[in-house]
């Protein structure tokens, strides 16, 4: 076990003095992080950043290593806490530190949480545990084997409990465990019946959101805090032209115009003066070449890729025979889509002299607090030490929180006016500056034998940048960090094959295009997922042969865990027969998200023509991330995600009008309403054996194709673009 070592430790952490703490000095999987590019410092197998705390009173203490949005993962690590602890997951106190109160810990994304914290907490926690544990025998001068776990402490033959409070004194000690030996981790022994692990817990902070506590940037207030708004351009990159503001400085709670070269922002004492003041200021703008979706669909048209053998990415590539008799080739198109957060960003900024140096505070639910202070530091001329960013909760993320945006504004005009300022986006604001969900214009070929055996596949296809799209990384490094990455692995997600077939071709091209993209939840995993399950459903149907089978068939013995949430999801649906009546259809899909999490889809619908829609009536979801920490909040992410897809699949398209995004809000750019949710029927499969992977991203991938081929199911089409809207089933003839 590691020796203990008294030390001068808590200067730069957010303990208070006294007790016993974690402090992993951080053998890290890192990348050097540029000012604005991601945080990337992840802990790896055997070190991290999950600070514990035992107090002399014996309750635990654990700093957040995870940014909040909804999806619960730090109660699923305080239950990995509670687990090798011997202790309840409400008994532990959770703490959202600052950036000044940790090191960097990377970005909350791509479904890492799990996949990357588990065992690092574990680690801290068990080392934690067998520390007390040799405390106790000290004390008590026996061998550590004679000291026996029991709740919150330990038990020794023929004495009281021991609790941790009887081991824990008021000093200040850090454990220090760099070169220890890694104890047993309670969480992944598969011989322990777990108390904790895999059981339903409370999600922490779910009282406060329900009675409305403060937790969002929006709920901060400052003593003389004032209210800005930046007037944002129609598109990025718009230039200043002529400004007129004569008029506001009459209406009453005006304080001041903040301009900085095309940066013009709008400071109040009240956010309805601000409204007025802002609607008053006359602003013409400079534009870059407009938008033109046309000039998009151009730039992305896939068969004029291939016919001038411009697709310089290949992801697979093997007995490519591209002469084949193909049996289905299938052209699909996915359209522009966006985060649609429900809480519009806000930023709550204040700068303050201490001891003659200033210093910013800034308060906002951000993905990476960490970009935000590197970068923010960068804008004002101020160094990184004089930035502190506080995280707050935020209402949805899904990779459009990761950028210094809301937060710039807050900081500029705090600089400017020398107060505390709040920024709160409009919703338009959301939609006009949104980084989308790129387009993609797909080719799909595949060809089988009599038997369905697939024998040839070529997908090829082409997309905007992803993770390496514009305002990513500075001007100077982007065209470098495209050009030597290997491919933009934001547009290759999802599409790599999980069906076996002696000849692959996977190809693809990154474009860049004139308008804001950027990380959206599975990345490219979602659409390339619709293109692979909806060609692999019409060769089925081609050849008569049920969709299910072709696919299990066709599955390699590696990806088991796939053909048996297949296997799984069809008895759920056969569970409920399908109305016998015309209009009425099931599909199925199926997918893997990053190599270990494994997905299939059902969807029962029918098509209602007197209302002029389609009724998504049923969704089946079998899911397999291995160990499952949390099922329950993982069953509420499959849930989230299955909604999604129905947005993904029929709803959510960003309207490009009069040479800038046209969507503004909901009544243009549509999503889901409880109208539209249909049953859903969840099985998690538990696999307690394996290391859990990411689940927050996992059920949309097979959400949309399983919609669109339950729409084939009952139509007899195939529709390849998306989204799908009734009046494509009409236009082609089916009534």
């Amino acid at each position: 076990m590691p020796d203990l070592s008294r030390r001068s430790f808590l200067k730069a952490t957010a303990w208070i003095a006294g007790g016993i703490t974690i402090a992993f000095s951080a053998r890290l999987i890192k990348e050097k992080s540029v000012s604005v590019g991601p945080t990337l410092e992840f802990p790896n197998a055997e070190s991290g950043k999950g600070w514990l705390q035992v107090r002399s009173d014996g309750k635990v203490h654990m700093l957040c290593p995870r940014m909040e949005m909804g999806q619960n993962a730090n109660t699923g690590l305080a239950q990995i806490v509670a687990e090798e602890l011997n202790i309840r997951v409400q008994d532990i106190t959770l703490h959202y530190p600052t950036t000044s109160e940790t090191a960097p810990i990377g970005f909350t994304a791509g479904s890492l949480s799990m996949m990357l914290f588990s065992k690092p907490v574990a680690i801290a926690a068990a080392s934690m545990r067998e520390n007390l544990r040799c405390r106790a025998a000290k004390i008590n001068k026996i061998s550590v084997d004679e000291v026996i776990d029991t709740e919150g402490g330990f038990v020794i033959l023929g004495s009281p409990r021991i609790g941790y409070q009887d081991l824990v004194t008021d000093e200040s000690i850090e454990l220090d465990f760099e070169n220890s030996v890694i104890p047993t981790l309670y969480t992944f022994d598969p011989r322990r019946i777990k108390k904790q692990v895999g059981q339903e817990a409370e999600p922490r902070g779910i009282k406060d959101l329900v009675t409305g506590a403060p937790v969002f940037s929006g709920d901060i207030q400052l003593p003389g805090m004032l209210y800005g708004r930046v007037i944002k351009p129609p598109v990025r990159k718009a230039r200043l032209k002529n400004l007129n503001f004569s008029t506001v400085q009459n209406i009453i709670g005006f304080f001041d115009i903040v301009r900085d070269g095309d940066f013009v922002g709008v400071v109040c004492r009240t956010p309805g003066s601000l409204d007025k003041a802002v609607r008053s200021v006359i602003i013409e703008w400079e534009l870059p070449e407009p938008i033109n979706q046309e000039k998009i669909n151009q730039l992305l048209d896939i068969n004029v890729a291939l016919q001038r053998g411009d697709l310089p990415s290949t992801l697979q590539d093997e007995n490519h025979n591209p002469s084949a008799n193909w049996d289905v080739d299938l052209e699909f198109a996915v359209q522009l889509q966006t985060h649609a957060m429900q809480e519009p960003r806000a930023a709550v900024a204040h700068i303050e002299k201490i001891n003659d140096i200033e210093r910013i505070n800034i308060w906002t639910g951000t993905q990476d607090p960490w970009a935000i202070k590197r970068h923010c530091a960068d804008d004002i001329g101020f160094r990184e030490d004089q930035v502190e960013v506080h995280p707050m909760r935020m209402g949805g993320g899904f990779g459009g929180r990761e950028h210094y945006e809301v937060e710039q504004d807050a900081a500029r005009l705090a600089l400017a006016t020398g107060l505390p300022i709040k920024v709160q986006w409009t919703r338009e604001d959301e939609f006009r500056v949104a980084r989308n969900r790129s387009p993609s214009s797909h080719r799909m070929r595949l060809a089988c034998d009599h038997k369905g055996v697939l024998s040839n596949w070529w997908h090829a296809y082409a997309s905007g940048y992803v993770f390496y799209s514009r305002s990513r990384l500075p001007d100077w490094l982007l065209p470098f960090k495209r050009s030597t990455a290997g491919g933009d692995f934001g547009v290759s997600r999802g599409a790599h094959p999980a069906y076996k077939s002696p000849s692959i071709r996977v190809e693809y091209k990154e474009v860049d295009l004139p308008i804001d993209l950027g990380v959206w939840r599975s990345l490219n995993g979602a659409p390339n997922t619709f293109v692979i399950e909806s060609t692999m459903d019409e060769l089925a149907r081609q050849k008569s042969i049920d969709p299910v089978r072709f696919k299990l068939m066709n599955i390699p013995d590696s990806m088991a865990r796939l053909g048996n949430c297949l296997k799984r999801v069809e008895t759920m649906a056969n569970r409920n027969p399908l109305p016998a009546k015309s209009g009425y259809g099931r599909g199925f899909a199926c997918g893997v998200y990053e190599k270990n999490s494994f997905v299939a889809v059902s969807v029962d619908l029918h098509i209602d023509h007197e209302a002029r829609k389609i009724c998504i009536d049923r969704m089946c979801c079998a899911q397999d991330v291995g160990m499952a920490i949390n099922p329950d909040q993982l069953r509420a992410q499959i849930e989230s995600n299955l909604v999604w897809s129905i947005g993904m699949a029929l709803m959510e398209k960003v309207e490009i009008g009069d040479g800038q995004i046209a969507s503004n809000n909901f009544h243009n750019y549509m999503i889901p309403r409880m109208s539209d949710m249909p049953s859903l029927d969840i099985d998690i499969i538990d696999n307690p054996i394996i290391h859990p992977s990411g689940a927050g991203e996992v059920a949309l991938i097979a959400g949309s194709p399983a919609i669109a081929n339950a729409i084939r199911d009952a139509t007899g089409l195939r529709l390849t673009r998306l989204p799908i809207k009734y009046t494509d089933i009409t236009a082609l003839g089916s009534l």
